[in-house]
């Protein structure tokens, strides 16, 4: 009995975290360096990090075919032959699909941490001319986008995962299956 419990667990984490793996581990494949500032500082806003934000934003979404295949391949199995592992894929994908279906804020779908909206201000912010200080410099830090010289807050909505190489280890990318690349703080908007 233990045992077919543990085979339901495994199977419901592995199909839980399937679809979170390609935005933990292609970003930071030397390839796909987006020439961004290491991992924690903050990010400058440019167009690097536009394109790394576009970059992140398709993988985010092709990873939803990491979760309807085990959907679809458990289901066909479940069809023949009740298996408590192929039922925690099963149970496992449908929650992910779910996670990213259900809308967070003002009905977005999906909930991404990387959405058009947020995309299309920070490049305006890029390609705007500043008028806080007299040598402005904007920085994506955790909680909002400020000026690093007279410090105004620019864009009140908290840093997602960038896709830097983290220098926190095993803890890190822990952080990153869980959050699924949501920012890890949360900021009231005005």
């Amino acid at each position: 009995m233990l045992s077919q419990i543990s085979l339901f667990f495994l199977g419901l984490i592995f199909s839980l975290f399937l679809p979170r793996l390609p935005l933990v581990i292609l970003p930071r494949f030397r390839a796909m360096d987006g020439q961004l500032a290491p991992f924690p500082s903050p990010q400058p806003i440019d167009k690097h990090l536009v394109a790394q934000l576009l970059l992140l934003r398709t993988i985010w979404n092709a990873s939803f075919l990491f979760a309807v295949t085990p959907l679809i391949i458990s289901y066909l199995i479940l069809q023949s032959q009740p298996v408590p592992l192929v039922f925690g894929l099963f149970i496992g994908s449908g929650w992910a699909i779910l996670s990213r279906l259900i809308p967070a804020v003002a009905f977005s779908i999906p909930n991404t941490p990387y959405s058009n909206d947020l995309i299309h201000e920070i490049n305006e912010l890029r390609v705007s001319e500043p008028s806080c200080c007299n040598n402005p410099e904007l920085n994506w830090e955790v909680a909002s986008v400020c000026c690093c010289n007279c410090r105004y807050t620019h864009l009140a909505h908290a840093r997602p995962e960038l896709g830097r190489v983290r220098s926190d280890g095993w803890l890190g990318r822990l952080r990153l299956l869980l959050l699924d690349g949501h920012p890890i703080v949360s900021v009231n908007e005005k």
